[in-house]
């Protein structure tokens, strides 16, 4: 049957039922992970929900700031899942061919860019805080604009980036919308603002949302192949890489987005809290602190699955000689300058920002390092997964073991909580020893470990 031009019968409801299934029905342990991470955020909701209805135990400051903590979060949320740790561009849904218009590309390339765990995981977080707690319907509603007006604000720049406009005057509209979200929601956390709060949050609500339609106008008609910026999959090598050995050259090519984004988010976790403390929030820095000090960003993003990122070279080995002496301290030859990295930063802020009071957990990098070590190897050799395509945020928590980084966390919570440092030391050297069972079993040249890290990381992806 024909159809009428510009359109293709119901091509979005298909493509948006493909497109939640792959992200939200994932096959194995992706699913586990799925829902695991729902029933968190439906808990985390449900309290939070309870702590509104019971807001007069909440002194008067708190409250406002708690709302505008929410906002923060969602707003920062939202966008920042399209350009870290990888710049995601606005692709076509549909091909050239398809009798399908530029602008209904675009609105169906929106549609599709909404469908992400991370933008679903905060739009579930707040549909149940406002089912539990409806008398704050205004203030959860503005949360909810805060929201969509935050994925229109990274829709609309991806979209002038991706045909080539970045010097269109929306380009720089979007920019002073979002220093306004930035100098609005930093009013609600306590900024002195010289700028009236009703303007700020008009410009950095309305004036995304504004701008997505009229992109639609003006721009969206150029969202087609003549158009767009073509990308180069060819990589390019700088003259400092030049002088990598090539086993650092393979693992920083697959590994810098994410390393980048583990250092990123370890930063303004560390900022925040210091800044935190000196508010004298000590409560909530107890919450918080542990997991951006410790080195165990690298380790859940990265470490834990270093043999499946160099699945290449590794596979290579075990073909040509099995399980050698050389897989030990290629792994060692590049997770402990990233360790030290981390360590050295974590020390920077903490003496940086932080009171002398807190400088005494400054043994406790190298303390949680060499546990640390020592579950990255036992995931990169029992748990590994071969990393085959490029990594983003729809994919990065998929990158190592879901068990060993449940296990990272854990131990990095328990050395940081626990009020004995004998205790500490005690849990570190045990886990640490732990790793004299790989490391037996990868200097005999172990059998049934050997096929057993070649199926996985031979499997189909």
């Amino acid at each position: 049957m024909a159809h009428q031009p510009g359109r293709l019968g119901h091509f979005l409801p298909y493509l948006l039922g493909r497109q939640l299934l792959a992200v939200f029905w994932p096959a194995g342990e992706r699913r586990v992970a799925t829902l695991l991470i729902g029933i968190t955020v439906g808990l985390y909701s449900l309290g939070l929900g309870y702590l509104l209805n019971h807001a007069d135990t909440i002194p008067g400051v708190a409250l406002p700031k708690l709302l505008a903590a929410i906002n923060t979060t969602l707003f920062a949320t939202v966008l920042m899942a399209d350009f870290l740790p990888t710049y995601r561009t606005v692709e076509r849904p549909l091909p050239e061919p398809l009798p399908v218009s530029a602008r209904l590309n675009a609105v169906t390339a929106f549609v599709l860019d909404l469908v992400s765990v991370r933008r679903a995981m905060s739009l579930l977080f707040l549909l149940l805080v406002m089912a539990v707690a409806p008398t704050f319907w205004q203030p959860l509603g503005l949360s909810l604009l805060v929201w969509l007006s935050a994925a229109a604000l990274s829709f609309t720049m991806r979209l002038l980036l991706s045909v080539g406009r970045w010097r269109h005057p929306l380009f720089w509209l979007n920019l002073l919308c979002l220093l306004a979200a930035v100098f609005w929601l930093g009013g609600g956390l306590g900024w002195h603002l010289p700028i009236s709060t009703n303007w700020l949050r008009a410009l950095a609500v309305a004036g995304p949302l504004l701008l997505w339609v009229t992109a639609l106008k003006l721009v969206a008609p150029r969202f087609s192949a003549r158009y767009m910026v073509e990308r180069t999959t060819e990589p390019t090598e700088s003259r400092w890489q030049n002088r990598l050995s090539p086993e650092w050259k393979l693992y920083l090519r697959k590994t810098w987005p994410v390393l980048l984004m583990g250092v990123s988010f370890k930063l303004i976790m560390l900022v925040a809290t210091g800044i935190l403390l000196r508010k004298g929030d000590a409560g909530f820095m107890k919450s918080l602190f542990y997991f951006s000090f410790l080195p165990v960003i690298s380790f859940t993003y990265v470490n834990n699955n270093l043999l499946g990122y160099c699945w290449v070279a590794t596979t290579n080995e075990l073909e040509r000689l099995g399980l050698t002496p050389r897989l030990l301290t290629s792994y060692l030859r590049l997770v402990l300058p990233v360790v030290v990295v981390d360590c050295l930063l974590s020390a920077g802020v903490l003496l940086a920002l932080f009171p002398q009071d807190q400088w005494q957990q400054l043994p406790l990098l190298p303390l949680a390092s060499l546990p640390l070590l020592a579950l990255g190897l036992w995931g990169s050799l029992y748990k590994a997964k071969p990393i085959r395509k490029n990594v983003d945020f729809s994919n990065m928590r998929n990158n190592a073991s879901t068990l060993m980084n449940l296990l990272s966390i854990g131990l990095a919570a328990a050395l940081y909580l626990m009020p004995w440092w004998w205790a500490r030391v005690a849990l570190a050297l045990v886990v640490t020893l732990t790793a004299v069972v790989p490391v037996r079993r990868i200097l005999s040249n172990h059998g049934p470990t050997r096929r057993q890290l070649w199926h996985k990381l031979m499997q189909a992806q």
